[in-house]
């Protein structure tokens, strides 16, 4: 009688084993040999503590849904690391697939970028999938070591020579404002390729805060990323903006959320002539509806401290 329920509990285990096998499978490879990879990483020193209403960190890395793989998403970059690896939930079947098309939409994950530290920011994201759900994303970011150090070192310079103790909060974007107009020339040439299709990278020095604080040369990118460094420097909760063919910053000033945009207001003349202006300096949203010019129409549905 003993050895047939202990047969009987055997072919059970069996019979257990067999139907749940896939699941049993996964669950050992994801609990056991995977399971240092899901651990959080070390942030580095341009990780942004601010709250957002669009994306948020999250230690979850076994995604339910689109929002969960977004933050994922949000998580990594923000916190400046170079690879990530999360895992789908069986519950979430449409996971994997939805994974693939949010990597592949260059919208969808430039605009998770401007949410984060310039300094953080991605050039090209790389995927793997296996077959358990696990997805492993490598990412190769906008500035090296080297950039960042240079950087760093201007915007200091900078900084020490045009701010006073004794100016407000406004006074000091002003100052910066001012200095990096004056000290840029709009770089027609690499506009150019862009609105032509022929720039051959998405990458180019005129896209940084480089191009506009080193080399005095930049578009849109450029003019934002510099200036974004500065308000992080002053501890100013910021983002940057993007249209379809424009960017610009986003800051927080006094509870009051505001645009800033340089770039028109460092206009490109058909004299040559270098021209100062402040017409998209610290303007709410309806005053840059008013303004509008096409190229500041953005998603409200991503960008939602911008109503």
């Amino acid at each position: 009688m003993k050895k047939l329920i202990v047969t009987l509990i055997l072919l059970g285990l069996i019979a257990y084993i067999f139907l749940n096998f896939e699941s049993l499978v996964k669950f050992a490879m994801v609990n056991i040999v995977y399971r240092d990879e899901v651990l959080l990483k070390q942030d580095n020193i341009y990780n942004r503590n601010f709250d957002w209403l669009y994306v948020d960190e999250t230690d979850n890395f076994f995604p339910e849904n689109k929002q969960d793989i977004l933050n994922i998403f949000y998580t990594a970059l923000n916190g400046g690391w170079d690879e990530l690896t999360f895992y789908c939930s069986e519950k979430y079947t449409n996971c994997l697939n939805d994974v693939e098309e949010m990597t592949n939409d260059n919208y969808l994950l430039s605009n998770i970028n401007n949410y984060v530290s310039s300094y953080n920011s991605y050039s090209k994201i790389y995927i793997n999938i296996n077959s358990l759900g696990r997805v492993n994303i490598q990412i190769v970011k906008i500035y090296s070591e080297e950039m960042i150090t240079t950087l760093n070192a201007k915007v200091d310079e900078i900084y020490n020579s045009v701010i006073k103790d004794t100016m407000t909060t406004n006074q000091k974007i002003l100052a910066i404002h001012d200095y990096i107009i004056n000290h840029t020339v709009y770089d027609q040439a690499r506009a150019n390729e862009v609105k032509n299709g022929t720039a051959l990278s998405t990458f180019h020095v005129s896209n940084t805060a480089y191009g506009a604080l080193i080399n005095g040369l930049a578009i849109c990118g450029g003019y934002t990323d510099a200036m974004s460094l500065f308000l992080d420097k002053m501890d100013l909760e910021n983002y940057k903006i993007a249209s379809e063919t424009h960017i610009w910053n986003y800051v927080l000033i006094d509870g009051a959320w505001k645009h800033l945009d340089l770039t028109w207001d460092d206009p490109v003349t058909s004299t040559g002539e270098n021209r100062l202006e402040h017409n998209f300096f610290l303007i709410t949203t309806t005053d840059l509806e008013i303004k509008e010019t096409t190229q500041h129409i953005y998603d409200k549905a991503i960008y939602l401290e911008a109503q």
